[in-house]
């Protein structure tokens, strides 16, 4: 005769799984909370579990946000992108606003990525508007600011017509 489990039992067990679940996501990479919560329900976790574990993680100091954020505008910096697309991908990984003025707080974008990137594009010969334009353009979706653009195309030796 097999033991029937109690309804706190069931409930526990479903808790560890999450959190077991959680712990696993969490060892192959950090993660924010809203995508790790995203996750565990999409491998078929209660919400309740899923919520559990996270505030089990939180209060252990195992997931933050924070650091989070901090980790992740590093490795957009590395990849040369600016300051809005990286806040851009911060809101959309569900980092809070805070979370994010405070990890791009000293982001300041390097003007060798800059001119790496326009070197990428124009190959030297900054002499045609539209492969200016299109460099710009870029640089735009990659999420720098119209002043650092201007300042990388003067570092660069053109100028653009504002008009």
């Amino acid at each position: 005769m097999t033991r029937k489990e109690n309804p706190l039992e069931e409930l526990e067990k479903a808790y560890r799984a999450a959190l077991d679940e959680a712990a696993r996501q969490l060892s192959y990479r950090d993660l924010s909370a809203q995508t790790l919560r995203e996750k565990l329900v999409k491998k078929g976790h209660s919400e309740d579990a899923a919520d559990y574990a996270i505030a089990y993680l939180q209060a252990r100091r195992l997931l933050d946000d924070s650091r989070f954020a901090d980790t992740a505008v590093r490795s957009y910096e590395r990849r040369g992108y600016g300051e809005h697309r990286i806040r851009q991908e911060l809101h959309r990984r569900g980092v809070s606003r805070e979370d994010a003025d405070a990890a791009l707080e000293d982001f300041s974008p390097d003007p060798d990525t800059l001119r790496a990137l326009l070197d990428k594009k124009l190959k030297g010969d900054a002499s045609d508007p539209k492969a200016v334009q299109r460099a710009v353009a870029f640089l735009q979706r990659r999420g720098f600011s119209w002043g650092d653009i201007r300042q990388a195309l003067k570092d660069y030796g053109t100028v653009i017509d504002e008009s």
